[in-house]
């Protein structure tokens, strides 16, 4: 069902890159879960949320769940997980969107679904630096995705 989407961004220069990534892990499409969900090496996304995009934003999507695989999200968090998950969340989704925007300014290849937590303040910034602005201003936000860091707990304790 996704198979097109992958094989899409495997094909495009822009992308191309992320090919290994792409093929990393179980991916699984259910009713259950509202968007998608990684634990850094596999994706679940849900059925409702992914029928109500656009092929653009499919595509962002699936690059979005591979950027958190690709940038080892779940693995070099986990102590802000630890602190504050939605914050942790939210700072990850932050650092990523902003560079899936980039790709495509026009968003007719490749766009974020509604919703999505793209910022220009924190660009340049990692993750970690997002964290913190957001903890220092009560930060609040919609998070794209969600992150099964209990999962990529136990993923991290088998390598």
């Amino acid at each position: 069902e996704l198979c097109r989407y992958h094989i899409s961004l495997m094909q495009d220069k822009r992308t191309l890159a992320y090919s290994g990534i792409l093929m990393v892990g179980k991916v699984t499409v259910n009713d259950e879960c509202p968007t998608a969900c990684t634990n850094g090496r596999d994706v679940i996304y849900g059925r409702a949320f992914i029928e109500s995009l656009s092929d653009a934003q499919v595509r962002g999507i699936v690059l979005h769940e591979t950027k958190h695989k690709a940038y080892q999200h779940l693995f070099i968090w986990q102590h802000l997980y630890k602190e504050n998950a939605m914050l942790a969340n939210l700072a990850c989704d932050y650092v990523i969107n902003l560079e899936i925007q980039d790709m495509d300014r026009g968003g007719s290849w490749i766009a974020l679904p509604p919703n999505g937590a793209v910022d220009e303040k924190y660009r340049g910034m990692d993750s970690g630096e997002v964290f913190a602005m957001l903890k220092e201003s009560g930060g609040s936000g919609s998070c794209l995705d969600e992150h099964d860091w209990e999962s990529a707990q136990a993923i991290s304790a088998e390598l």
